[in-house]
């Protein structure tokens, strides 16, 4: 993958990356860096990427969070690493607090970055029908979590909700589910199902926080210098 395919592939995909590790550490600041760190390693190894598979990036950006999560203790009450953050998100990652980790992984994969299922086996390492499983249960959790007293076979009405609740839809069918709840008449989809869609419809739509996204940008710029230029940079700095 040469330098200009590969800015475009990362980012393009860049928003995907920050919410699944945004997910796993809930802290902003931390996020960028694991991102940036993720941007350099998937630099390193270009030449082995392909433009067209999400999956090894995301294995990168896992094992590089996993391990911050397991060196050192991961802020998440500091409202300042978080001001930038788009709320929705925020509000997203407390609906998953009491779900196991892995569960909260492979929601965030699947509902945020929009993985496949097989995609998301593959980065997460566990067999397809414990992901399709560990899927639909944690949407369950979520969906009683929004609405505590909701019985969840009101989403029988709608024929996709009832796959999507049971981890059988695909990718394609939870799209045609994000635009009807965006575009159409709500009138026949309960209301805390279309309170969960919009809210993963806002998350989708939102950007990087503006400061994350210029570090993004100077990392990408910097592990694209070379060594040699960035000496020569460093002596006429030195020289003025």
């Amino acid at each position: 993958m040469d330098k200009s395919h590969f800015n475009t592939f990362i980012f393009s995909n860049a928003n995907k990356i920050y919410y699944y590790v945004f997910c796993i550490l809930k802290n902003s600041d931390q996020t960028i860096q694991i991102v940036e760190k993720t941007f350099e390693e998937c630099w390193n190894k270009r030449k082995e990427l392909s433009h067209s598979d999400l999956t090894p990036v995301f294995k990168i950006a896992r094992d590089l969070a996993k391990n911050e999560v397991h060196g050192k203790t991961v802020s998440t009450g500091n409202h300042n690493h978080n001001a930038e953050v788009n709320p929705v998100l925020v509000h997203f990652c407390k609906l998953l607090e009491e779900l196991a980790p892995i569960q909260a992984e492979i929601l965030c994969l699947r509902s945020l970055s929009r993985m496949s299922i097989d995609e998301i086996s593959k980065i997460v390492g566990l067999g397809l029908n414990n992901v399709q499983s560990m899927l639909a249960e944690a949407r369950k959790l979520v969906r009683a979590k929004v609405d505590p007293k909701g019985i969840l076979k009101e989403f029988s009405c709608y024929e996709l909700l009832t796959k999507y609740y049971a981890g059988n839809t695909s990718v394609e069918e939870e799209e045609q589910l994000r635009l009807y709840v965006s575009r159409m008449d709500l009138s026949e989809i309960p209301e805390t199902d279309r309170e969960l869609f919009l809210m993963f419809l806002k998350i989708g739509n939102s950007e990087i926080p503006i400061t994350g996204s210029d570090n993004l940008r100077d990392k990408i710029k910097e592990i694209q210098t070379t060594k040699f230029q960035r000496v020569m940079a460093k002596i006429k700095k030195q020289s003025k």
